[in-house]
């Protein structure tokens, strides 16, 4: 009976350590110039596939209801260092539309970006403590 006190007693203090390294990562997006189609937000934790490959991000979210502001959280998230990029899916065909020199046809932005130019994880990088992290971003392109 003891043991199993005592067992219960280090789980809860366990799940209470590990829940408080986590915190959240909100993206709030500005100035949206077209209320269409779906904006894709993905949370890297390095630079493979940074920044256009969703299967290779950390987390993914997507919202699809907005007005000229658009936010998204990406929950439970450990201290370490991160990259965003977002896109907005007008045609919602579910990817990032590009000319044939690979410049996006959609709305585009990443973290630490403030004007037009190629995002790579090294410029777009942040580090994210045991806080909440709160971003106002907007689109660059």
């Amino acid at each position: 009976m003891k043991k199993s006190i005592i067992i219960t007693i280090i789980l809860l203090c366990t799940s209470f350590s590990i829940s408080a390294q986590s915190s959240n990562v909100t993206v709030n997006i500005k100035e949206i110039e077209k209320q269409k189609g779906t904006i894709y937000f993905m949370l890297y934790e390095n630079a493979e596939g940074f920044p256009k490959e969703k299967d290779k991000a950390f987390k993914v979210g997507k919202v699809s209801e907005y007005g000229n502001e658009a936010s998204f959280t990406f929950k439970s998230v450990p201290k370490g260092s991160y990259a965003i990029t977002f896109f907005q899916d007008e045609n919602n065909n579910g990817e990032l539309d590009t000319n044939f020199m690979g410049i996006p046809k959609e709305p585009v932005g990443a973290s630490n970006m403030t004007k037009f130019g190629k995002p790579t994880y090294k410029k777009c990088v942040f580090v994210k403590g045991e806080e909440d992290v709160s971003m106002k971003l907007k689109f660059i392109l």
